[in-house]
């Protein structure tokens, strides 16, 4: 897997109040970062994930509301992106937009709400941004990383937890040997994230 920097520009705002409702009404991704096989990978692996679990995927010409950005350096990418004011945190409450930039994970999301201070126990996202640290994701299969990346674009599991037998633990050496795909329990999550309406 190779990371490159980013060039995307993510207007948070304009991507988390679309008058669709963002992901709700069809996930729209964006994939950038790494090699064009990836890039290309992921973006199909998020599409058949959404048909199976029962999720819209928007087919026409769509404003992304899922973005994937693989860089070598996420704190120069985020710091470059603050300095120009390329995300715009707006409809994230201050506290996630600080976790998600302080966070050390080889994967950070962040999801935001339809309008700003929305709260909600819906687990369906309105929109995503997930930052891949290329540099400790190194290691992992790619499949599995479009599977986790998958995950955690699909389903906000802060909201509403994963099941313990998940691709989520995927980073979690604690939990000794993560499942290397999209389990059976993730599949069966999922779906019923999405019927919740």
């Amino acid at each position: 897997m190779r990371g490159e920097k980013s060039s995307a520009y993510v207007d948070m705002a304009r991507i988390r109040s679309g008058p669709t409702g963002g992901a709700r009404e069809g996930v729209c991704p964006l994939v950038r970062g790494a090699s064009a096989e990836v890039n290309a990978y992921v973006a199909s692996r998020l599409r058949q994930v959404a048909k199976e679990v029962g999720a819209e995927y928007a087919h026409q010409a769509c404003e992304p509301n899922v973005v994937v950005l693989f860089t070598a350096d996420p704190e120069q990418l985020l710091s470059e992106a603050s300095r120009t004011k390329r995300f715009n945190y707006s409809g994230v409450s201050n506290r996630k937009a600080q976790q998600f930039k302080a966070s050390t994970q080889p994967v950070r999301w962040m999801h935001g709400s339809a309008t700003p201070g929305m709260k909600t126990r819906d687990a369906r996202p309105y929109n995503a941004l997930v930052v891949v640290d290329a540099s400790k994701a190194a290691d992992v299969k790619i499949s599995a990383l479009a599977d986790y990346v998958s995950m955690v674009s699909l389903a906000d599991v802060q909201t509403r937890a994963a099941p313990d037998h998940s691709i989520i633990n995927l980073f979690d050496n604690a939990k000794g040997a993560a499942p290397q795909a999209m389990t059976d329990a993730d599949r069966a999550y999922l779906r019923a994230v999405y019927r919740a309406r």
